[in-house]
């Protein structure tokens, strides 16, 4: 039996103790709970810190988030002559024929104004395989090396070509680094990802390894799996923003005659729920647009129930009030997407009031989740409640820290899991610029110790990766 005392629980600051048992909950409280159970557990002091359940990421891409660690970061860069300097550093330092990943870059910040082509990348790296992501994942660039080793006859892929290509370069994951990402993961808080677009290759990983941090899979392949370890599959309804593959019911404002693209109408998405949902799995659907969220509200005025939804970034009114009485599972959203997508306006025009409309979906009653969408977006969770609070580069209407908090930690309840995170920062005490600074003091998930880098927990049951 193990306890915390002197702890600021979330939700009543009168509660101040709290006790696990066998990795769950067993009991929380005022110092009077702690007080039962002296002399029975061991105790931890957690000298005022604030306890909160620990954070749960709604919507990432884990195997591909691993993978970026090892990856060259070409977020900021301006322009394709300072694509080509980054990508000429990581020549220098690999050895021929090893893969080189990019991610991060965006035509929108390039001087250039155009996406990069094999022509700017071959001759500074003629001997490498060279994959570069665009900041959004819907785009990338392959180098003629890449494309000869991957059986692709085009330098610029998008969409389902491009998933394709990265599903086949990300196999290269190795469990340490599997390890390593989820133990950046927990130095945030965060205790539990739902995985999206997850291959088998993923699934096998994740089975061989003793994974310190909850991962909830939707699989982009294999999708008649019956496992008991994987809780659904993703499918794309449309693309991105970013790519102009978004599907709008009116076109582009910066590309005339472009609606986007339509990936999936609602009969082939009710088909695919219902056939899920006979063997007891969830269908995550990504609809950008408000083309393609139309076709998901759709699906689910027919009755599929089994249904969340990933993104939901456009919602026009009349949306929104019909999404409000179809009631998907769950909408996981991306506040971070306030301040990356700061060009939105020239895509949107005057539908951009339309984006990103997380307190109007809260209003209406529906239920959302916050998440990275890593590697797309920074993981740090912190730094997507803070765009929350401050209502990005877009100005949408601002989250209280309540509202934010709650999209990322469940309530506490006795019984439940104990996943839990002890705050080297009061959220509450924080200017609300500052809160994307806030880290984890200690890091416990199903009552093991699984990050604690300053000793708080010594002597407690402790998971191995805390070692790594």
């Amino acid at each position: 039996m193990l306890a915390i005392e002197n702890a600021r629980i979330m939700g009543s600051y009168e509660r101040s103790c709290l006790i696990i048992e066998d990795g769950k909950i067993l009991d929380f409280g005022t110092s009077d709970t702690c007080e039962k159970y002296r002399g029975r557990a061991k105790f931890l002091d957690a000298d005022g810190r604030v306890l909160i359940p620990g954070l749960v990421d709604s919507h990432m891409h884990l195997l591909s988030y691993a993978l970026s660690m090892r990856s060259l970061d070409l977020r900021g860069i301006r322009s394709i002559d300072e694509l080509r300097e980054a990508v000429k550093s990581r020549v220098r330092v690999s050895k021929p024929g090893e893969w080189i990943i990019g991610h991060g870059w965006d035509q929108e910040n390039f001087r250039d104004g155009r996406y990069p082509r094999k022509e700017d990348l071959d001759d500074i790296c003629p001997e490498n395989p060279l994959l570069l992501t665009r900041i959004c994942l819907h785009a990338g660039v392959l180098n003629s090396r890449a494309m000869k080793e991957l059986g692709i006859g085009k330098d610029l892929l998008f969409e389902d070509e491009l998933y394709s290509a990265i599903r086949k370069v990300r196999s290269s994951i190795n469990k340490l680094s599997l390890l390593k990402a989820m133990k950046r993961l927990l130095s945030y808080g965060i205790t539990e990802v739902h995985s999206m677009d997850a291959s088998l290759e993923e699934l096998r990983i994740l089975k061989s390894v003793e994974a310190p941090i909850r991962v909830r899979l939707y699989l982009s392949e294999g999708l008649s799996s019956d496992d008991a370890s994987v809780d659904g599959v993703k499918v794309y309804a449309d693309g991105s923003f970013g790519a102009r593959t978004a599907a709008l019911r009116e076109e582009y404002e910066d590309d005339p005659g472009n609606f986007g693209v339509l990936l999936k109408g609602w009969k082939e998405i009710y088909a695919l729920s219902r056939s899920l949902a006979e063997r007891g799995k969830v269908l995550a659907v990504h609809a950008i647009g408000d083309r393609a969220l139309e076709e998901v509200i759709k699906a689910l005025e027919m009755g599929a129930n089994n249904l969340r939804i990933e993104h939901a970034s456009l919602i026009p009114q009349d949306l929104l009030e019909r999404l409000s009485k179809a009631k998907p599972q769950l909408i996981a959203v991306q506040p971070h997407f306030t301040i990356s997508d700061w060009w939105l306006g020239k895509r949107l025009g005057e539908r951009v009031k339309y984006a990103y409309r997380f307190s109007d979906m809260l209003e209406v009653g529906l239920k959302i989740r916050g998440s990275s969408d890593a590697p797309v977006e920074p993981e740090n969770p912190w730094m997507s409640i803070e765009a929350a609070l401050t209502g990005g580069e877009l100005g949408v209407k601002p989250l209280s820290l309540d509202q934010a908090l709650k999209m990322y930690s469940p309530e506490l309840s006795i019984g439940s899991e104990a996943n839990l995170t002890l705050l080297d920062s009061s959220p509450w005490s924080l200017n609300r610029y500052d809160i994307s600074g806030i880290r984890a003091s200690l890091t416990i998930v199903g009552g093991l110790v699984a990050y604690d880098p300053d000793g708080l927990a010594e002597g407690w049951p402790s998971h191995p990766i805390k070692g790594l």
